[in-house]
């Protein structure tokens, strides 16, 4: 049995989720679905999935070493995983009683104990550096949307098509690959939400105002050191 087939569920279209595809890539699937797949997986095998994807996790900590810049953070991912399981199934038994009142306040109780909003951005495969913000993740859907922008109101051209211009080593799939999502500060600029490939090919938008900022290349190393620009 392989970890990345476990815990499926339906997201949209019909189409089924998996904990591989929280961790890796942007699942369509609506975030609170991605959320009960990977708390049906924790409560069904009494592990954490984010222990039961382990090429995931591997692949993240590898781009984090090759991100010119960042510096990892595991308090998070480390919180998390030292969560009982007896919370969970505890939890799991509220929510399938149906009683509101119970599942709210079992619901706050189990959030506040993985960190708050930190801890779900952790369970959706988010990772942590240095300059990490906990705002909301932007859906695939509104990636899309900000992608398909007019650059300007007067031209046909996306501001997607337009940054496509100057990037041969695209491919249709590449939200679908991506092992690094995090949602962090640039210096002088809003908060950012950026997604790279184990390659460190990927693409950032505005996490606030949500529009589309580029895409981006492999770092280089001591890249503004020496004025190196893609």
């Amino acid at each position: 049995m392989e970890n990345k087939d476990k815990g499926a569920d339906v997201g949209t279209e019909g189409r089924c989720v998996t904990v591989h595809q929280v961790f890796v890539g942007m699942s369509d699937a609506a975030y609170v679905t991605q959320l009960a797949v990977i708390l049906d997986v924790w409560n069904e095998t009494g592990t954490n999935p984010l222990l039961l994807v382990n090429i995931a996790a591997e692949a993240a900590e590898a781009s984090t070493q090759t991100i010119e810049g960042v510096s990892p953070v595991f308090t998070s991912r480390k919180r998390v995983i030292e969560v009982s399981i007896d919370i969970i199934h505890a939890l799991t038994t509220v929510i399938k009683s149906g009683r509101e009142e119970d599942i709210l306040v079992a619901t706050t109780s189990f959030v506040d104990e993985i960190g708050g909003s930190r801890g779900l951005l952790t369970l959706l495969g988010f990772q942590q550096s240095a300059g990490s913000r906990n705002l909301a993740s932007l859906t695939i859907r509104q990636c899309l949307a900000a992608f398909t922008q007019r650059h300007t109101p007067s031209e046909p051209l996306t501001v997607g098509a337009r940054a496509f211009s100057k990037h041969c080593a695209r491919s249709s799939n590449g939200c679908e690959t991506a092992t690094w999502k995090n949602i962090h500060s640039l210096p002088h600029a809003h908060a950012t939400m950026e997604i790279r490939n184990a390659l460190g090919y990927g693409a950032r938008w505005d996490a606030e105002t949500q529009m589309f900022r580029g895409f981006l290349e492999p770092p280089m190393i001591n890249g503004h050191e020496i004025r190196w620009r893609h």
